[in-house]
């Protein structure tokens, strides 16, 4: 009786002590830094989970239902399901999670809305842009408007092929053409959410909005995490 077994065999959890120590949805960049200073990978990827990705992001602590009703407008607008959508970086804690000396910088005005989506199928449609994009470029038939933009788009490319198989892609790095009409209306729909937080009484002002799309809720875990390890060397 297997089930037996491993109930009369039971042991306790085992809680690293530092993460103990985290007890509000909201800890300071003091606390977040001493509870993951010297842990381990495992321990960022608790933080991730519990208070990088879920719950109520600081930004909107003071009018939740703003934040749920952007969740499903988004999510109409992009097809998918609103809990495919979260937030993260310093809206989500309330201060820059981004490497020294930007780290534990209070998230304000200037601050961006970095959106996350978790969502196989718009992933595969973002990379089925990625890669026409790609292809239209080689074969000349999307031409740079100017040296700076055939620099940007380099750049692009390279992400683009360098963290595709990590599971992740931002519809930015593709050119905001109809022709690449899934990536084209992601641009579109962020550009309508910083316009819509302008006109909404209690929302967030930010500078800008921006989304990465995950393929699965590992790869978003692994980036994020690894994000977190780079802002705290010492963790």
């Amino acid at each position: 009786m297997k089930g037996i077994t491993g109930i009369s065999m039971a042991r306790p959890f085992a809680i690293e002590p530092r993460l103990m120590q985290l007890l509000s949805p909201y800890p300071s960049a003091d606390e977040l830094r001493a509870a993951l200073s010297g842990g381990t990978r495992r321990s960022r990827e608790i933080v991730t989970r519990l208070w990088l990705t879920e719950g109520l992001p600081a930004a909107f602590r003071g009018c939740p239902a703003i934040y749920e009703e952007v969740r499903g407008w988004l999510g109409t607008q992009l097809g998918i399901h609103p809990k495919e959508i979260t937030l993260i970086g310093s809206a989500r804690v309330g201060y820059s999670l981004a490497p020294a000396p930007d780290f534990g910088r209070r998230f304000g005005k200037h601050s961006d809305l970095d959106l996350s989506v978790i969502s196989a199928q718009l992933f595969a449609r973002l990379v089925t842009a990625f890669n026409l994009f790609a292809d239209d470029y080689r074969q000349n038939s999307a031409v740079p408007r100017s040296d700076r933009e055939r620099e940007l788009w380099d750049d692009n490319l390279q992400f683009g092929r360098r963290n595709i198989p990590r599971g992740f892609l931002d519809a930015r790095k593709i050119p905001n053409f109809a022709r690449y009409s899934d990536s084209q209306n992601i641009n579109q729909t962020m550009w309508v959410l910083l316009k819509k937080f302008e006109v909404t009484p209690g929302a967030p002002e930010v500078r800008r909005v921006s989304v990465r799309v995950y393929r699965d809720w590992q790869c978003f875990i692994d980036q994020v995490s690894l994000n977190l390890r780079s802002a705290l060397p010492t963790a």
